[in-house]
């Protein structure tokens, strides 16, 4: 009797192992392999369309930050601070008003309507951006003089103050270290 188990157990185990490595095994296993891919494609596809990226985004920081590399931000961050080294005040306005259109740029990406960057920052709460919104309003109205003031004189020192709190406002947003 007790041979008869054993051997009956022998038997179970190796038709096992020979089905377990049959050809329609094989198949059954690359079946189910093609539908657990297709499957996880349609759960990653419908992520997408429900827009989790966006709500990842709104729930980490608040706000719709837009997509923006941070090398390719930090590359156009390093033509604004080179144009503020340079020693001419030209230099210094261009800069200035380069550091406003990347800020605006940025305002608009998060979700703020208007023609220009003034407009952008009226519809911004105090809430958003901390201390960040009246040292921007300062930056811009600086900006402004630069613009429209053609009698408008600028050393090294304000443009560099005026363009530390565009420095710090996308520091703030995690677009530069």
């Amino acid at each position: 009797m007790e041979y008869d188990i054993i051997n009956l157990a022998a038997f179970l185990y190796e038709s096992l192992r020979n089905f377990y490595h049959s050809p329609l095994m094989l198949a059954i296993k690359i079946l189910a392999g093609l539908y657990l891919a297709i499957l996880v494609a349609d759960i990653i596809l419908l992520l997408i369309l429900r827009d989790v990226p966006h709500h990842l985004r709104v729930g980490r920081k608040g706000m719709d930050l837009p997509l923006v590399s941070k090398n390719k931000m930090k590359r156009r961050w390093e033509k604004v601070k080179s144009r503020l080294e340079s020693g001419s005040p030209s230099q210094f306005k261009v800069a200035i008003i380069e550091a406003d259109k990347i800020a605006e740029e940025i305002l608009g990406g998060i979700g703020y309507k208007g023609a220009n960057m003034k407009e952008k920052l009226e519809q911004v709460d105090v809430a958003h951006l901390d201390d960040h919104l009246e040292s921007l309003k300062g930056a811009h109205k600086i900006r402004n003089q630069v613009v429209y003031e053609t009698d408008f004189v600028i050393d090294q020192r304000m443009a560099a103050a005026v363009i530390g709190v565009y420095e710090n406002f996308l520091k703030y947003l995690e677009f530069l270290d």
